[in-house]
């Protein structure tokens, strides 16, 4: 950084603290000027003098765009104490997933990208399907991962959270069935330990080659995003609690009030539940506490489990919330965003 002298229109005020970055302080005047006013008079600084106070290299007129950009930002970090925004997406069933760009509007808007389980469809592994219409497992998890890095490199979140889903074990349930108990013990037993943790080979035996695809722990080790698998069907942020149950009602938002009693008698310490799995969006309050159920995103029409079964429809979506300092989450600020 490089220091500049100051003059007669920079107080005290206008200069760097001990106790700030160089970011920190840059953020700050820009605020200021943007404002308009500091204690109550014009902030004595026009923009070439910032520039010139701050050592940067470029013209004003490009340092007041930029400052344009930085000044909204953090209106809309700080607007109503939001300090950590979470996406929670679920139900993906890759290959019927949403595209990408789906989500561009949360580009650079995104804290935490919470991913609730059944990212993979894993249609090879199950009963209810015809298998010839279906791409192998292998294949389906090598797309699957490329998917998640895609999302991940859009977003750029500081963190990701996985939690499983039913799908995702599906591939646990198969192995059980068709091995004995000690083979088990060594095979993962969901498609997201390959995913994230684990990482696999592809084996071609028909050319004789083998194709390694690290973990996404390993993908992302040099960057700046944390990855998180937690190997369970849930997991916590504040006082929320995101889920991926096996249990299912065909009623409206029961097996989320089934949830939101679970964990109370499983003595969790939370205040919202925000559940996957069921294909509706809903949402209510039970005392000081609310239950969202946020929808799938994937393209439901694609997936043809119910064909001929009259179900009602699917319900496409996922939630976006904010949460406060204390990791309480902003109610008001909760957004149930519906795709169909």
């Amino acid at each position: 950084m490089q220091k500049a002298n100051t003059n007669k229109y920079i107080d005290n005020w206008c200069l760097q603290r001990p106790d700030e970055t160089y970011e920190e302080w840059k953020i700050r005047l820009i605020v200021a000027k943007k404002n308009g006013e500091l204690n109550g008079t014009k902030f004595p600084l026009k923009w070439s003098q910032i520039v010139s106070l701050l050592g940067e290299s470029v013209s004003s007129d490009h340092f007041r765009k930029y400052a344009s950009g930085v000044y909204d930002y953090y209106n809309y970090k700080n607007q109503d104490n939001v300090s950590t925004r979470v996406l929670s997406i679920s139900d993906l069933h890759f290959p019927y997933c949403k595209p990408l760009s789906t989500f561009e509007k949360y580009i650079g808007r995104v804290d935490i990208l919470q991913l609730n389980g059944d990212l993979v469809d894993c249609a090879q592994l199950s009963k209810f399907t015809n298998k010839s219409k279906y791409v192998s497992i292998t294949k389906e998890l090598i797309r699957a991962r490329q998917y998640l890095i895609d999302l991940i490199h859009l977003l750029n979140p500081k963190k990701v959270i996985a939690n499983n889903g039913n799908h995702d074990l599906r591939i646990g349930d198969y192995i059980a069935k068709k091995t004995n108990s000690e083979l088990c013990d060594i095979m993962p037993s969901s498609v997201l330990d390959y995913i994230f943790t684990d990482g696999f080979i592809d084996y071609d035996n028909e050319i004789g080659t083998k194709t390694e695809y690290s973990p996404l722990t390993h993908v992302f080790k040099d960057s700046n995003i944390e990855i998180e698998f937690t190997g369970k069907w849930y997991s916590q942020f504040g006082d929320t609690v995101f889920c991926h149950p096996r249990a299912y009602s065909s009623v409206m938002l029961k097996t989320a009030e089934k949830a939101l009693y679970y964990f109370r008698n499983e003595g969790f310490d939370f205040r919202n539940i925000v559940m996957a799995h069921t294909h509706r969006q809903g949402y209510y309050v039970i005392g000081n506490s609310a239950i969202y159920e946020q929808g799938a995103c994937c393209e439901t029409r694609k997936m043809k489990y119910s064909e001929g079964r009259l179900v009602n429809s699917q319900k496409e979506g996922f939630v976006y919330m904010c949460f406060d300092e204390h990791g309480h989450a902003i109610r008001e600020k909760t957004k149930l965003m519906s795709l169909n």
